[in-house]
């Protein structure tokens, strides 16, 4: 088979637009040679597949709708794609099928033909359902374009040739005739029923009744063309009685259809429908083939009587369009960024809301301060200035009602627009009222920086932006906002919000900004910065402004970022040259939040509370329990909502934690520090966690691990060293820290704790208290002798102070004897443990966690003495009374059955011993980290056990 022409696209004429399947396969076979269509570029932003040929001489392109999307902005927007992917068409043709309206006046029959042509109202089609509800009735408004000259010359010798009875429309069909779906006999009878009777039945008119079907005389003529106003809407007419009290408004139409008022005004086309049904409830799709292919034939015949070299000479599609319109007016302040990179996803999704399937007027870009709202607003501008070049575009800023005001005068005295007759001269009002009429023509306005609710909504006694905001179906608004309250009262569920950028575009963005390019060949440092700036545009342009000015590599900058604090402060609160920024606003990253703070600060008590708490702790994985309690839960709920709304917190999947934004945490600590508050915040910050601090039991572990680093974080910050609680909150998190097995840690914060309440009375119970949990954490680092040195000198004390049998006295005496048997003193150990359990056991029920702990602590002392029966007797007791009342995964549980195993082992019982070792292995790899110290030990020892067993 010879391979098919390629045609460049711009040698390409004739639009051919098409609603249904049905009809581009008859359209198809219109043609007299197919061609190749191009290969698509990897950024061709067009969606339709095409047909390519020629038909008498004429390049044609022909494309349809996509499957189950009918309608008229569906088809605005195929032929949009198409005219700027042809940019040589010079007219369109929207060809298919339609429903008559038969009348005295147009003996319309099915299998006839319906040619827009313009008359004294209308332009060739009118769109019946584009209007406003007035007191008199529904008033219609808009009108539509007519058809191309040269093809209304070309329908005018078509009528000529067909009153000589030489018309060639029948000869084009049999191309289609053959194909048995398109053959008139194939259609069924032509049956018009009266206006007054519905359908009954299902979907063919068998069940409908004989006696109202209407008799009209018989026809010369097998297919008539018939030319007037095509009535187009958005929905299918199908009601007799509707379909000709609307004809009789509009002054007589002859058929009804659903694309073509789509296409007039943006696409210059003659409308041919071929007649498949009355428009009526008695429709069905037996003539829609037939119709379809008759249509294709009457468009072929057309073309046929253009001369190509005429269509050569007509400007373009688009020049014509373009001509016929307003020109645009332009007002953006910022030129376009040429280190623009990325946001292809959003600037398509509001590309395609927007301007190509209208499903909206208004939409926001939401997203944090620093994150490029107002760039990919600017870059869409821009975008739409070259792609629909007949639409004004105007800039307001809303940083003020002022800004928004001279905006509006700017914008006012580019259009020229006169003063009101009852003398109205403020500007935001003539700004109004221009825009919302048919005189201003189609435009964009993009409010930018809408963040303050007060000047976005006014007040009681004031108005805002939103007030002086045009309302007219042919504009559309772009808001940029930081705070998703805002975005709720303008645009609802219309909005994008704005992220970090991808890691690629990111790199290229810096690329982009960077004088010295050599110095991105140290891929891992400029891995390292992005993740530094966790991708913020706004980091980068500053981090490549000083890179740039200061000549230094990455590995530097990135040094300075990981020195102190203060350092870190001074390099992100430097300013920087932007070329998009506005006058007298901050663009340095640790100050860019500073009025979105300011705004909370005013507005939000409870949200600056918890703001205010969140600056000293950790910037992620913030529990919601772990924050400072306010009046009520809704109303913490809102608090956070407000902190969410402005894109400083983010809430975890699935999880009631919170992240706050890393260089946004930078930035609150700033701005605490500005207003003073900073020793007062972290005090306060220090005291809740002291209250709020869960106990150290196995429950509470969950908890504790996700409070744990947000302790550390408050205790680590310098200006809590003078208060006092800090020294109970070290020996919390020394106590959490020993639990979770990170001893040397344990060790470390405890020692703080102690050291801090050294100036207390050496009998104060809050310093016994943490030397007592400082020697446990001794005992279990390996440091046994200094252990007993601090637990003698606690219970020499406690023994002055308190009864026999007092929990702390026998607490520190449980202590002692671990670290007894610790150092080799066995002997010692069972003693005092044995008078430990026997005091226990007088005051407490037998299966007391706390006589349980002794009795597990006697019987490793037991088997270090090489008392092992007495070992396992007593360890068996304590694993029985355990398993009763712990659940099969509590450390306390598996810690005995760890000392049994051992105890099993040192008495020859191998296989017993590798049993329970065994199973507690399985349990603690559940809920110890891999480095725990109690599951590393477990899992060596059954390793050597096992290789004692099998030594091959």
């Amino acid at each position: 088979m010879a391979q098919l022409p390629r045609l460049s696209r711009e040698e390409y004429t004739v639009g051919w637009v098409c609603a249904l399947p049905i009809e581009l396969a008859a359209a198809r076979k219109m043609l007299d040679e197919e061609h190749q269509d191009h290969e698509r570029e990897s950024d061709d932003i067009d969606e339709n597949l095409y047909y390519l040929g020629s038909i008498a001489g004429h390049n044609v392109v022909i494309v349809c709708l996509p499957a189950g999307r009918i309608g008229n902005n569906p088809a605005a927007v195929v032929a949009t794609q198409m005219k700027a992917t042809f940019k040589g068409i010079r007219f369109g043709l929207m060809v298919g099928i339609g429903g008559g309206v038969p009348s005295p006046a147009a003996d319309i029959r099915l299998g006839d033909v319906v040619v827009s042509q313009p008359d004294k109202t209308f332009g060739g089609v009118v769109q019946y359902d584009a209007g406003k509800a007035t007191a008199s009735g529904f008033e219609r408004t808009g009108l539509l374009n007519t058809p191309p000259q040269v093809l209304l010359s070309a329908v005018a010798k078509v009528r000529a040739n067909e009153f000589l009875g030489e018309s060639r429309m029948l000869e084009h069909m049999s191309k289609l005739e053959r194909i048995p779906r398109f053959q008139r006999s194939q259609a069924g009878p032509d049956v018009l029923f009266d206006a007054r009777y519905d359908h009954e039945g299902e979907q063919t008119c068998e069940g409908c009744k004989k006696d109202h079907h209407k008799t009209r005389k018989p026809r010369d003529e097998e297919v008539m063309s018939h030319y007037g106003t095509i009535a187009s809407g958005n929905q299918v007419m199908k009601n007799a009685a509707e379909r000709d009290r609307v004809s009789a408004e509009l002054g007589g139409v002859l058929c009804f259809e659903m694309e073509a008022a789509g296409l007039m005004n943006s696409f210059p086309c003659l409308v041919v429908r071929g007649i498949c049904d009355y428009a009526d409830s008695h429709k069905n799709k037996r003539w829609q083939p037939y119709a379809a292919g008759i249509a294709a034939a009457y468009a072929k015949y057309v073309l046929s009587v253009i001369p190509p070299a005429a269509v050569a000479k007509t400007r373009t599609a688009e020049e014509a369009i373009q001509s016929a319109r307003k020109k645009a007016i332009y007002s953006i302040p910022f030129l376009l960024n040429k280190s623009f990179v990325g946001r292809k996803t959003e600037l398509n999704e509001l590309m395609q809301k927007l301007m190509v399937d209208k499903a909206c007027y208004q939409m926001s870009i939401v997203g944090l301060g620093g994150m490029g709202k107002t760039q990919v607003a600017l870059q869409f501008a821009y975008m739409v200035k070259e792609r629909w070049s007949e639409m004004s575009i105007f800039w307001m800023p809303a940083l003020s009602m002022e800004t928004f005001e001279q905006a509006c005068a700017e914008v006012v005295r580019l259009l020229g627009v006169p003063k009101a007759a009852d003398g109205e001269d403020d500007v935001k009002e003539q700004f109004k009222r221009h825009l919302g009429t048919v005189r201003a023509g189609k435009w964009l306005l993009i409010v930018d920086n809408a963040d303050d609710a007060d000047i976005v909504f006014g007040g009681a006694h004031s108005k805002g932006v939103v007030d002086y905001l045009p309302q007219n179906e042919e504009g559309v608004i772009l808001f940029t906002t930081r705070t998703l309250d805002v975005v709720g009262k303008l645009t609802g569920s219309h909005v994008l919000e704005l992220g970090a950028m991808d890691r690629q575009d990111a790199t290229t963005f810096l690329t982009k900004s960077l004088i010295n390019k050599e110095l991105l060949s140290d891929s891992a440092a400029t891995a390292d910065l992005l993740d530094e700036l966790v991708c913020l545009p706004l980091a980068i342009a500053q981090a490549a402004a000083y890179l740039n000015r200061n000549r230094m590599s990455i590995q530097e900058y990135l040094r300075l970022l990981h020195n102190t604090e203060l350092d870190l402060v001074k390099l992100m609160s430097r300013e920087f040259c932007n070329d998009t920024q506005y006058k007298g606003t901050e663009n340095a990253v640790a100050t860019t939040w500073v009025v979105s703070f300011s705004q909370i600060r005013a507005r939000d008590k409870a949200a600056v509370k918890l703001l205010s708490f969140m600056s000293c702790i950790e910037w992620k994985a913030i529990p919601r329990s772990i924050l400072p309690r306010v009046r009520s839960r809704v109303r913490m709920t809102d608090a956070i909502g407000t902190l969410c709304a402005y894109s400083f917190l983010t809430r975890r999947e699935n999880e009631d934690e919170y992240d706050i934004h890393r260089l946004v945490h930078l930035a609150t600590r700033i701005w605490v520090r500005q207003y003073g508050d900073t020793r007062k915040v972290v005090e306060k910050g220090i005291r809740h966690l002291v209250r709020i601090f869960p106990s150290n039991d196995y429950e509470n572990w969950k908890k504790l691990r996700a409070y744990l680093p947000h302790a550390l974080r408050l205790l680590k910050d310098k200006q809590g060293y003078v208060v006092k609680e800090r020294s109970e909150l070290c020996l919390l998190v020394g106590q959490c820290l020993r639990a979770d097995g990170r001893i040397q840690e344990a060790v470390r914060w405890l020692k703080k704790s102690c050291e801090q309440r050294k100036t207390l009375d050496k009998r104060n119970p809050k310093r016994l208290r943490s030397q007592h949990s400082l020697a446990i954490a001794y005992e279990a680092n390996g440091q046994a002798k200094k252990a007993v040195k601090l637990l003698e000198h606690v219970i020499r004390i406690r023994v002055e102070l308190l009864a026999e049998d007092h929990p702390s006295l026998l607490a520190s005496q449980h202590v002692l004897a671990m670290a007894y048997e610790a150092t080799g003193q066995a002997k010692k150990a069972i003693e005092l443990l044995e008078h430990v359990v026997r005091t226990k056991a007088k005051m407490l029920v037998e299966d007391h966690p706390s006589l349980s702990a002794s009795q597990h602590v006697l019987a490793i002392a037991y088997e270090a003495n090489g008392q092992v029966k007495e070992a396992i007797e007593l360890l068996e007791h304590v694993v029985r009374t355990k398993a009763k009342i712990l659940v099969e995964d509590h450390p306390s549980l598996s810690a005995s059955q760890h000392a049994l195993a051992r105890a099993y082992h040192a008495n020859g019982q191998v296989k017993e011993a590798i049993e329970l070792l065994e199973h507690v292995v399985g349990i603690e790899r559940r809920i110890h980290r891999p480095d725990h110290p109690d599951r590393l030990e477990s899992e060596s020892l059954l390793k050597s056990w096992q290789c004692e067993l099998s030594p091959s």
